[in-house]
């Protein structure tokens, strides 16, 4: 063996050594999927959110007589609920941020962390492809989720000629912030279980901040209203167009989506961030 080669092979195994943000995809795509509990709450998440929906489609398709001249006019409101509900969003909420929360805290709970980092030293870069990996799968989950419920849900009410078509005006607006919903609550569960660590805590700060608190807060008084829309889940409401009655303090939609934005944005920041400057 000569000296030259003695001297290459260090540079060699350095130089193989390094991962490229493609394997670390490929990585994290695998460890995603090996966690048992994805399959399952991503199947049983989805087959109940669209009972949920058709079943509130079904109840205003069967009762429809019982609405007064001016509500069967105007259906529209009616038809939006039944696409997606306020219990089908937050059983999705809830479905997806265990989800994010259990990709993060299961590397810290069982140590694998350690080692993942010990193999990839570029902490952010590993919690940017888990971030990737995460948003990809919520995302078409949304998608798929979504789009069937609104589907499966106007065609029921389109029986009786009050369904509604993607293609009405602002229709698709309102349900893509409903396939949103799905890659921003995994996101906003995966900062705060890089923040926690913990199982248990990281679930519960993220149903009090996320889930309880918007639901809490009075839209009858200034103060509570105003933090109120700024939660994903007023957001949501105020986009979908839901929101039955008048409201004291009404918002613009260009608000919501900036919310929107800006609880993903900070999400990201925040789990990269925190993953690179923490200690293990």
């Amino acid at each position: 063996m000569t000296e030259s080669t003695i001297v290459a092979a260090p540079e060699t195994a350095k130089t193989n050594a390094r991962a490229s943000f493609r394997d670390l995809l490929a990585a994290e795509w695998i460890k995603f999927w090996s966690l048992r509990s994805i399959t399952w709450t991503l199947v049983v998440s989805g087959v109940a959110i669209l009972a949920f929906n058709c079943n509130a489609a079904y109840g205003d398709y069967a009762n429809l007589e019982g609405f007064s001249a001016a509500a069967r006019a105007d259906f529209t409101k009616y038809a939006m609920y039944d696409a997606f509900t306020t219990s089908s969003c937050l059983a999705l909420m809830l479905a997806l941020g265990a989800l994010g929360a259990n990709v993060v805290v299961s590397e810290y709970s069982t140590g694998l962390i350690r080692s993942t980092f010990t193999a990839v030293s570029a902490r952010g870069a590993v919690m940017a492809a888990k971030l990737v990996v995460v948003t990809a799968v919520s995302s078409l989950y949304g998608l798929v989720v979504v789009g069937g419920s609104f589907f499966a849900t106007q065609a029921i009410l389109d029986q009786k000629d009050v369904g509604l078509s993607i293609t009405d005006p602002g229709v698709a607006e309102r349900v893509l912030a409903s396939v949103l919903m799905a890659p921003l609550a995994p996101l906003v569960a995966m900062a705060i279980g890089v923040l926690l660590r913990h199982s248990i805590a990281t679930i519960s700060a993220y149903v009090v901040a996320y889930m309880l608190a918007p639901i809490s807060l009075s839209e009858q008084t200034y103060a509570t209203a105003v933090i109120g829309h700024l939660t994903p889940y007023r957001a949501w409401m105020r986009i979908a167009d839901i929101e039955f009655g008048s409201r004291p303090y009404p918002w613009p939609i260009s608000g919501a989506w900036t919310v929107y934005a800006v609880w993903a944005i900070v999400a990201v920041i925040l789990t990269v961030a925190v993953a690179k400057r923490r200690d293990h």
